[in-house]
């Protein structure tokens, strides 16, 4: 049986989705993947650069610490988008 939602109840289910994304994204140590069920997976990792162009007086460079966040996609979905491409632009498969 499928259930017509109403857009209020969708709006709340991305809401409830969206908070929990981002507090297992803010909770993931660094180096550790967070698996999104067949779709694909998070990646944490902790990104270290110096920069020169904004230098301090001594003449040191400034450190900068940052996290990358990279999604990679699963072989299904990874399909999925390239069917939906071929399909857009008329390609051919290979």
């Amino acid at each position: 049986m499928i259930k017509n939602y109403t857009n209020q109840e969708i709006k709340t289910a991305y809401q409830i989705v969206q908070e929990d994304l981002l507090n297992s994204l803010i909770n993931l140590k660094n180096g550790a993947t967070l698996r999104l069920g067949a779709l694909g997976k998070f990646t944490k990792k902790e990104h270290t650069i110096k920069s020169a162009l904004f230098k301090k007086k001594l003449g040191n460079k400034n450190t900068f610490v940052y996290y990358r966040i990279n999604f990679k996609p699963f072989s299904k979905l990874k399909e999925l988008l390239t069917n939906q491409i071929i399909n857009k632009y008329r390609l051919k498969k290979k």
